[in-house]
């Protein structure tokens, strides 16, 4: 078994508040991160909310079983637990404004992985900070065009 950390930080050209609302919508990750289905099992989004998110294609997907462990909403802070059967950890988001409308995102995440050796960690996070980089370049996309569609009062 493996213990796979990794971190993506990223400094954003949105209004904090926006990003963080994108990244507490589970469901709609699968909007932003490839190849995912998301399934809330139970809860509200909120704390104690159980949901998967499956990545993959066939007998080649992984599902992601996580718990929302704290969600503070005026910190713009959340800790997700994920809970097994196959992958276990924990991930922290954090949101923190830097300008009018810029924000620092951080996503950092502990995963243990069963069946990948130890030697296997590092790269294995490289990839995983890589791909979660290009995801948050697709949800960032998603909030930026949702932005451009508000009407102006």
């Amino acid at each position: 078994m493996a213990i796979v950390h990794f971190t993506v930080r990223r400094q954003l050209s949105l209004p904090a508040l926006e990003v963080f609302d994108e990244l507490i919508d589970w469901l709609g990750h699968a909007k932003w991160v490839p190849l995912t289905r998301v399934v809330i099992e139970d809860g509200d989004g909120g704390v104690g909310t159980v949901f998967v998110a499956t990545t993959g294609i066939g007998p080649f997907a992984l599902p992601d079983r996580m718990r929302v462990d704290a969600l503070d909403r005026d910190m713009m802070t959340v800790r997700i637990a994920k809970i097994g059967p196959v992958l276990t950890g924990d991930v922290a988001l954090q949101v923190t404004p830097a300008g009018d409308a810029t924000c620092d995102l951080l996503w950092d995440e502990n995963v243990a992985v069963p069946v990948l050796p130890q030697f296997l960690a590092k790269p294995v996070g490289a990839v995983a900070a890589v791909a979660f980089s290009v995801s948050i370049s697709a949800m960032a996309k998603r909030v930026h065009s949702r932005l451009q569609l508000v009407p102006h009062a």
